[in-house]
């Protein structure tokens, strides 16, 4: 267990990359409707949370506003599957064939200013207060690995950064004291590409004071009653014992 014995303030940085299965107006992958609503577009019940945490805590949350299939903003720009051919098993037609000309001009109208707002958000919160806690919510299907995947929770980090792996230790025991039932670094890596990761490279030389947590939740919790407010709660609890400590 690592142990954060006098954590610093630390300022928060909220998102939700796979927030909505939605389109742009006029916008036709060739999936269809049932497809654009389940996992292979959006992360059920991710965005529920981060918006409660943000409620609670009195912060905004940066919100992907269109489906993984068009952009996937948890992946860097160099990405084979940012804009994906094939997501969860779904093929998406309207992305084969794509030119490297196409290609980048919807990475640069969807996916860089998501980036620099996140970044830009991150970088103002390691300035002052000089440490950033950046929490990622997305969620998982249980179903897709019954065996591997039988819990409510994982908090994906990076092991090797001390201060983040304090903070991923909080966490777990925070959400462990109201029930849960919690993984570290299960059903993903924590040093998988994604926002967060990408961040972490970018910020290695500026101290240590970046902490990228992807708080993975189960549909299972999210599409039960109360189920997303219940790990909201939890988080916010965390969240506000850090503030008081600091």
């Amino acid at each position: 267990m690592v142990v954060l014995r006098s954590p610093a303030v630390i300022g928060i940085v909220l998102s939700c990359e796979h927030a909505s299965w939605t389109l742009p107006p006029g916008e036709d992958l060739g999936v269809s409707p049932e497809v654009l609503r389940s996992q292979a577009s959006w992360d059920h019940g991710a965005y529920e949370i981060a918006a409660r945490v943000g409620e609670g805590l009195g912060l905004p949350v940066h919100a992907g506003a269109f489906s993984r299939m068009l952009v996937d903003l948890n992946r860097p720009p160099e990405h084979p599957d940012v804009i994906p051919a094939v997501s969860y098993g779904a093929p998406v037609p309207g992305n084969a064939g794509l030119s490297a000309a196409a290609r980048a001009a919807r990475l640069a109208r969807m996916h860089a200013p998501y980036w620099e707002a996140v970044r830009r958000d991150v970088r103002a919160r390691l300035r002052d207060p000089g440490r950033c806690l950046h929490l990622s919510s997305h969620t998982f299907a249980p179903e897709l690995e019954p065996e591997r995947r039988a819990f409510d929770c994982g908090v994906l980090y990076d092991p090797a950064a001390p201060f983040e792996a304090a903070l991923a230790e909080r966490l777990q025991f925070g959400l462990r004291a109201h029930g849960l039932a919690v993984r570290a670094n299960q059903p993903y890596k924590g040093t998988e590409p994604a926002l967060v990761t990408s961040l972490r490279g970018e910020l290695a030389g500026e101290g240590g004071g970046y902490a990228g947590i992807e708080l993975e939740t189960s549909h299972a919790v999210t599409r039960s009653a109360g189920g997303c407010a219940r790990v909201a709660a939890a988080v916010v609890a965390v969240i506000e014992e850090l503030r008081e400590r600091a």
